[in-house]
């Protein structure tokens, strides 16, 4: 899985914000330095241990610094060689380097920075690195249309989408007249039913529709197509809270598909800087989520011990992150 470019923050970011201390300690116990041959005065340790936490064995007798040996980065030189098929030993603390994780630990977060990400998305009503987006709504009789995501870079299209009962035929009429003018290669046109086949059947110039042979007497015709909505003539883009105002009301069960641009910045970097407590929102719901992996199991229990219920998490409500988003969520909530 590769994080998906409206993702708010990186694998990296959410690595940083996870170890809370880029000098953690971690600690090595019992690690195999290898065995003695009667020869070798060096080896290698898999990491450089923190000064003074090193304690080296030879055939499980701890060696004294200095008197049984030297140490210089992560290699040891004995002063003398371990003896023989004598197994050699080492305890030690030593610095994290910057990515402790596992391999499989990269997929598991990416899944939880995108839910995050979505999640924080939601409950601001907020976009935040910009993209295009597709929404169908239905009217609501009113002159205000809420868009989902604000704010509203760019509107790209609105259309209304018409089911029209056209008239019947009475095989001699060949022209008839739409309710408005279809957008562009939207329109399917039907008699009795079956869909007619355009330029082969009938041509459409503006709202006339002209067929190539008249409709049967009786034949029902109708049609399915969209027409586009101008802006500033048919509606003002209110941009910065996501509200589309239309000249006229936006008819109560008609369907309109809204096409647009919204989000903060077109960088991850950019909008980054513009939302930084929606940063910390996301950081703090992926790691609420990856400390508590656990409770995604209902119930576990153990013959002798017991058994233990763990809670799902709320994302939002159940963590600081909405202390961030709140504010952020202004606007979004509560306007018609």
């Amino acid at each position: 899985m590769t994080l998906s470019a409206t993702a708010l923050i990186t694998l990296v970011q959410a690595k940083a914000h996870l170890r809370i201390d880029a000098a953690a300690e971690l600690h090595v116990s019992a690690e195999f330095v290898g065995v003695g041959d009667g020869a070798d005065l060096t080896f290698d340790l898999d990491h450089t241990p923190i000064e003074g936490s090193l304690r080296l064995y030879v055939n499980n007798v701890l060696q004294v610094e200095t008197t049984n040996y030297s140490i210089s980065v992560a290699t040891i030189t004995f002063v003398v060689a371990p003896p023989l098929n004598q197994g050699i030993t080492a305890n030690y603390d030593y610095t994290a380097v910057d990515d402790t994780f596992e391999s499989y630990d990269d997929l598991l977060l990416e899944g939880m920075i995108e839910a995050a990400t979505k999640k924080a998305e939601e409950y601001t009503g907020m976009a935040f690195i910009q993209r295009a987006i597709t929404e169908r709504h239905l009217g609501n009789g009113t002159e205000i249309l809420k868009l989902w995501r604000r704010p509203i870079a760019s509107i790209t299209s609105v259309v209304r989408h018409y089911s029209e009962d056209i008239g019947t035929g009475d095989g001699t009429t060949v022209v008839f007249t739409l309710a408005e003018i279809p957008t562009a290669s939207s329109y399917t046109i039907y008699k009795d039913a079956v869909a007619q086949t355009d330029v082969t059947d009938y041509a459409i110039s503006g709202s006339t529709l002209t067929f190539v042979v008249a409709p049967a007497d009786g034949a029902e015709i109708t049609a399915i197509y969209t027409h586009t909505i101008k802006a500033i003539s048919e509606y003002t883009n209110l941009s910065g809270i996501g509200r589309l105002k239309g000249l006229y009301v936006w008819a109560e069960g008609m369907e309109y598909t809204v096409v647009y641009t919204a989000g903060q910045a077109a960088t991850r970097a950019a909008t980054q800087a513009l939302v930084p407590d929606a940063v910390a929102a996301v950081l703090l719901m992926v790691s609420y989520l990856y400390e508590n992996r656990t409770d995604r199991v209902g119930t576990e229990a153990t013959t002798g011990i017991g058994s233990i219920t763990y809670e799902s998490p709320q994302l939002i409500e159940r963590s600081a992150a909405n202390r961030y988003l709140d504010a952020l969520a202004i606007g979004s909530k509560g306007l018609g």
